[in-house]
């Protein structure tokens, strides 16, 4: 089934409010969706998978440590970046007044690929971002490149990490006031490059986004919860009266 980028942004923004959880803002959440989305890069799956678990998951704000004066480090203790990663980042951009570089770590972190639109932004802002991640499963390691006024980032990715990783579930982002090299194509299997993602972007924006239906569904069960109560809402306002006890 075929549906607009706006038709994307409300429902997905629908099911994160419903979810009635305090960290997270939905407007904010549901553009990273449709960001990701948008380039191809599978953004409402990656919701999909995100909304079985963001019931279960702690919700309180995170802590950032500064473990040197160009290193921060946030634990999320498995939950998603969905619903704090706007703020880790703005806290990010504090303490980069005065700096060159500062590289940001959230540990125990899901959802990584979502990060995508926040990203997007820091580069429109003047920075060079290098975001860098290992999985368990393909693809296992995946980094991109998004130098500063860059509209999309270099991506690459392998199904086999150079190394060792330490961990599996943290997401690295450096960000730097200067260009940010590249990393060799040889040591990867991909490359996604930012011409492919924008061709991609653009072809959405003209011909609709291709959504899987059984995926639609589940995030419209998920948007359920705040539309009956709007529903009931309106009805009450409407003069139906609250049922005696």
């Amino acid at each position: 089934m075929q549906v607009s980028h706006n038709e994307l942004v409300v429902l997905t923004g629908k099911a994160f409010t419903g979810l009635r959880r305090s960290c997270g803002e939905a407007d904010m959440i549901a553009n990273m969706v449709a960001d990701l989305e948008m380039v191809g890069l599978n953004g409402i799956e990656h919701f999909v998978k995100a909304l079985d678990f963001l019931q279960q998951e702690r919700d309180c704000p995170v802590d950032v440590d500064a473990t040197s004066a160009a290193q921060l480090t946030a634990n999320l203790h498995g939950c998603s970046i969905l619903c704090h990663l706007p703020t880790v980042l703005d806290f990010t951009l504090e303490k980069l007044i005065g700096r060159n570089n500062i590289t940001l770590d959230i540990q125990q972190c899901h959802n990584r690929w979502l990060a995508f639109g926040e990203l997007v932004k820091l580069a429109a802002k003047g920075l060079s971002v290098k975001a860098s991640w290992h999985n368990g499963h393909a693809p296992k390691h995946v980094v991109y490149v998004l130098n500063k006024g860059c509209i999309n980032p270099e991506l690459f990715v392998s199904a086999r990490p150079a190394k060792q990783p330490s961990c599996l579930h943290s997401l690295r982002i450096e960000i730097s006031t200067q260009p940010i090299p590249l990393p060799s194509a040889a040591e990867f299997d991909h490359h996604i490059s930012s011409q492919t993602l924008a061709e991609t972007q653009a072809q959405a924006w003209q011909e609709g986004i291709t959504v899987d239906e059984a995926h639609w569904q589940r995030i419209k069960q998920a948007a359920g919860a705040i539309l009956v109560e709007s529903s009931d809402t309106s009805r009450r306002g409407a003069g139906e009266s609250e049922p005696s006890l």
